[in-house]
This record gives structure tokens, sequence and C-alpha cells, in this order.
């Protein structure tokens, strides 16, 4: 059984559907895997002058190194991912957009410790809100439930006062 997701590279955004896996964020911080696997795919670039707007396909394969975040888009898909109860409203710096969201750090940690002590190259977010930052084709939604960032594409970061 599969389940929607977007996914958000610093030049596309790809819609599609991932197989479930149990501990989804286990399996996308799985070093061992480099890539993931949307099936029934409508992509669409992000730059408003791009030539070519859109493509489909039956199936993409998008290195995870690429994936700048995921938006887990129903509340099935959202199911699949574990964090901590706590939340603190942060903003964080991408090549493309600036994103505040709710990060959620384990137990009484400082938000600013997020990155040394996480492990994993992707964390979760919630009510995640984005905001271009050069110019951006207009999408679908500007607002993810639950965001799952690449941290590798974050700038840098700080708590929203």
């Amino acid at each position: 059984m599969g389940f929607p997701i977007r996914v958000y590279t610093l030049s596309y955004l790809l819609t599609g559907e991932v197989e479930s896996q149990d501990a989804f964020l286990s399996w996308l911080n799985n070093p061992s895997k480099e890539s993931l696997n949307l099936s029934e795919v409508e992509g669409l670039t992000l730059d408003p002058d791009a030539v070519l707007t859109s493509v489909t396909q039956r199936e993409v394969v998008v290195p995870k190194h690429q994936v700048m975040a995921i938006d887990m888009m129903s509340p099935e898909a959202a199911a699949w991912v574990t964090m901590p109860p706590r939340a603190e409203m942060a903003v964080l710096y991408t090549p493309r957009f600036i994103i505040q969201a709710y990060v959620h750090p384990a137990g009484d940690m400082r938000v600013s410790n997020l990155f040394n002590v996480m492990s994993g190259l992707l964390f979760p977010t919630s009510h995640a809100q984005l905001h271009p930052i050069v110019p951006t084709r207009d999408l679908p939604t500007d607002y993810a439930r639950l965001l799952i960032v690449n941290r590798s594409c974050v700038d840098f970061f700080h708590p929203k006062d």
C-alpha cells in the first residue's frame, strides 16, 4: 500500500506515491538506502521561467541527497513518522525557501543543539510554512502539516522569537 507525498528538490516539486514503510523516518535515514522511489509522479519545475513546466511519469527515482524536503501530505502518510511531542517554532533558511515550522527536540534539549544531537540526514517538522526567497512558480500549497527536512539543505536556522 502506498501513500501520497510531495518531494521538494532545489529545482522540482514531485508529487507521487511511496510504498509505506514501518518507521518511515528511520528508513529514510538508513545510509544504505540511497534513493527514494515514487510512483504515479507529477513533477513541477519550480523556476517560473523554465521551458519545461511539468512532467508526468509512472516511476521516478530521487537520490536522497537531492531531497530538500518531503511533505507527508495525508494523515496516513504522517502516521508513518514518529517524533518527540515537544514542539518549538524555528526558522530554517534554505537556498530556495525560508521555512517556519515547529521542530521537535527530545527531552529538554535546546533547539540550537538539534543538529549536534540528532542522527540522520532528515528530520521532521510540523506546521511548516514555506516562503520562497527566489522566483518560484506558484505551488499547490505553501503549508505542510508534517514536513521532513534534509538538514544538509539548511544553510542556518534559529528559534523563532
